[in-house]
């Protein structure tokens, strides 16, 4: 029993077990322990609820399960639907003085992901004095169906309510594992970053964190899912429930909601996979069929009331210290994806706009001249796209679907907030570059979408780098970073120097390459501006 930890928690205790990392530093991990009630039956697509509580020790030894989900990595569909649960990493549940607290929000579109050791391995964080926690919520139409009856209460964003579920149970049990329920920094990486911004601005979560880090994800990423009309609301809730079986008559809600409620979890999986076609994605500009998503009317647990730059700008986050972050080269994830369909599309220049957030269609003659203001970014003037040139496409998802959100965000904050915002770009092309090597996309010099997670979590699919190598400094850098700002709110870190933001026209950011460490000039702002100008062209704010 000597490599055994048993703590208490408000619905009972839990057995920890003491491990070693890949570095050989023992800490205590506790895996699975539920914060909320299995959302089964009538629960699938209600607001989370309080577990019941457990007279036994509940054993957390084991990996956190995951819900049901496709497996980017694997390529296979793995999870449950009952996996509300968090998991607690720390060296010392009882440390002379409590440790700051870290955690985590992962990505994945809102469809995939979970905080399972198999991506997420706390290792390398094991070696400093902080508390790692990370989280699942719900995904997919599971996790964001959202309906207009009010009567029936599913507004909407329950993967988000399970976030704000879990830091809730986290702020009052912490302390148990040691860890400093009044130091906690929430970070999370694209889905996730979103998801740290949206409940950054949110009331609900006020005071539930000190901190944040955004990662490749902001709540002004409006075309993941933002934006989307009811209209185009109802008919994806149609489209899914239609294919798994239902022939209920169009805006029977409740019909609709009974057969989604007994459905199998693993087939709506499948099935919300396959709803969103070319005609949302290239002529509405929609890049996901469930998100978060406005809801339709104001209830107890609404986090999302109205469009969120609104939100941002009288949030109580404004107080609080932020590091935005993105990589040098986002856009590569897309790199063979769709490529025919894509650049059938994008031979007319109308489809470079950004047409949900501007409330365009492809047909408005205005379109066109914006198309092909953002299209001169990226491309020659008499070149078409095509997969011959698809590095041009590549540099164009990269600001559309994540930099552009990151830019808007940050000027947010420099309008409304006193507090101190930092911004980092991460740009080192190593061997720990999971997802860019999973796209056999090589060539392309830079970090893809995803790639400096690897820098902080230990995954099962890529060895340590040796100690001398560039990749294990950058490891360090990264998690100096981040645990330096968890623990003071202080970025900086040995050779990582961080200057707050100050000037809108004129960003600043820490760059890390797999070499060293610099501050310059935000490399995509010449561009950038340039999409800004549309929007104010357009007259629709952009912050």
């Amino acid at each position: 029993m000597d490599n055994i930890e048993i703590v208490n928690t408000e619905y009972g205790k839990v057995k920890g077990i003491y491990k070693i990392s890949a570095l050989g530093t023992d800490y205590v991990s506790f895996q699975g322990i539920p914060y909320m009630k299995a959302p089964l039956g009538k629960l699938r697509f209600k607001d989370a609820q309080v577990p019941e509580k457990w007279d036994h020790i509940l054993d957390a030894t084991e990996d956190s399960p995951s819900y049901c989900a496709f497996n980017l990595i694997t390529r296979e569909k793995e999870g449950q639907e009952n996996a509300g649960t968090i998991c607690v990493y720390t060296k010392n549940v009882k440390p002379e003085k409590f440790y700051p607290v870290l955690i985590w929000i992962h990505g994945g579109s809102f469809m995939r992901g979970s905080c399972k050791t198999d991506v997420y391995g706390p290792d390398y964080f094991m070696e400093k004095d902080i508390i790692l926690v990370t989280l699942n919520y719900r995904l997919g139409a599971i996790g964001f169906l959202s309906l207009d009856d009010e009567s029936l209460n599913v507004p909407g964003n329950a993967g988000l309510k399970d976030q704000l579920f879990a830091l809730k149970f986290i702020k009052r049990n912490i302390e148990n594992f040691g860890g400093d329920s009044n130091n906690i920094t929430l970070f999370g990486e694209s889905a996730g970053g979103q998801s740290v911004h949206l409940l950054s601005i949110s009331e609900q979560s006020k005071g539930l964190f000190n901190r944040a880090i955004i990662m490749s994800g902001t709540a002004f990423n409006k075309s993941w899912c933002f934006k989307m009309p009811r209209k185009m609301c109802r008919k994806f809730n149609d489209k899914l429930a239609r294919k798994l079986g239902w022939n209920g008559k169009f805006g029977d809600e409740k019909s609709l909601l009974e057969f989604l409620e007994n459905a199998s979890a693993c087939e709506i999986v499948d099935e919300t996979n396959l709803i969103l076609s070319n005609e949302d994605e290239f002529e509405h500009g929609i890049l996901l069929p469930f998100g978060p998503i406005i809801e339709p009317y104001k209830s107890k647990n609404c986090l999302i009331f109205k469009d969120p730059i609104e939100m941002a700008r009288d949030s109580w986050s404004n107080e609080i210290d932020i590091i935005f972050s993105g990589t040098s080269f986002e856009g590569i994830f897309k790199a063979n994806v769709k490529d025919e369909v894509a650049f059938y599309y994008l031979q007319d220049p109308a489809y470079f706009t950004p047409l949900i957030d501007l409330d365009l269609q492809v047909t408005d003659p205005i379109t066109q001249e914006y198309g092909q203001r953002i299209k001169n970014l990226y491309y020659q003037p008499d070149e078409m796209p095509s997969i011959e040139n698809q590095e041009a496409y590549l540099r164009y998802c990269s600001d559309f679907i994540f930099w552009h959100g990151i830019y808007r965000a940050v000027q947010s904050r420099l309008e409304f907030s006193k507090a101190k915002t930092f911004l980092l770009r991460f740009n080192v092309d190593g061997k720990l570059n999971l997802y860019k090597s999973l796209k056999k996309s090589e060539k392309y010099k830079g970090a893809c979408h995803a790639d400096d997670l690897f820098y902080l979590f230990k995954t099962i699919h890529l060895d340590v780098p040796e100690k001398d190598s560039n990749e294990f400094k950058s490891i360090e850098r990264m998690i100096g970073i981040f645990t330096n700002f968890a623990a003071t709110g202080d970025p900086n870190y040995d050779d990582c120097k961080f200057s707050p933001q100050s000037n809108i026209n004129d960003l600043k950011c820490t760059e890390i390459t797999e070499k060293d460490v610099k501050e310059i000039d935000l490399p995509e702002l010449k561009t950038l501006k340039v999409w800004d100008s549309i929007y104010k062209d357009h007259d629709v704010p952009l912050f």
